[in-house]
């Protein structure tokens, strides 16, 4: 049942003082923590603090993967907790890859590393546990797909 608004609202319906179109709890929470996965700190005027810790690393050298992840985990449920409360015991797995890419004559080059982002938790309105939300963005320079 429908009834959570996307943060990709339709501009013309903006404009025009129009119904906007609703959206599934669970979805609407994805675009909530996809927004608060791919802000910088103090990107946000209204509040400094709201935004995803783990850019400011964007180009360090990562010399302990397990314990960047561990890191970033924490980093990342904590942003969650504290901004997306439709969310309840909230679920952080990270996984860190460098996939090899090939440039135009063929040679394998490894031009950025991947970080794959999976989320759930329980739904507090219904009781239900969250299908696991995967979000996947690429550091050195950061992107999302």
């Amino acid at each position: 049942m429908p009834n959570a608004y996307s943060l990709n609202a339709p501009i013309p319906n903006l404009l025009r003082k129009r119904a906007q179109p609703r959206i599934a709890p669970v979805e609407a929470i994805r675009e909530h923590i996809n927004l608060l996965l791919s802000t910088r700190l103090n990107e946000y005027r209204y509040d400094p603090a709201m935004g995803c810790g783990i850019w400011a690393e964007d180009y360090a050298n990562i010399t302990n993967p397990t314990q960047w992840k561990s890191d970033a985990e924490q980093t990342i449920t904590n942003l969650i907790v504290q901004y997306e409360k439709r969310l309840q015991y909230a679920r952080v797995y990270v996984d860190i890859d460098e996939p090899a890419d090939q440039d135009a004559d063929g040679r394998i080059i490894r031009v950025r590393r991947r970080i794959t982002i999976r989320v759930t938790g329980n739904l507090p309105e219904t009781g239900e546990t969250m299908p696991e939300q995967t979000f996947v963005m690429y550091f050195s320079p950061v992107a999302s797909e």
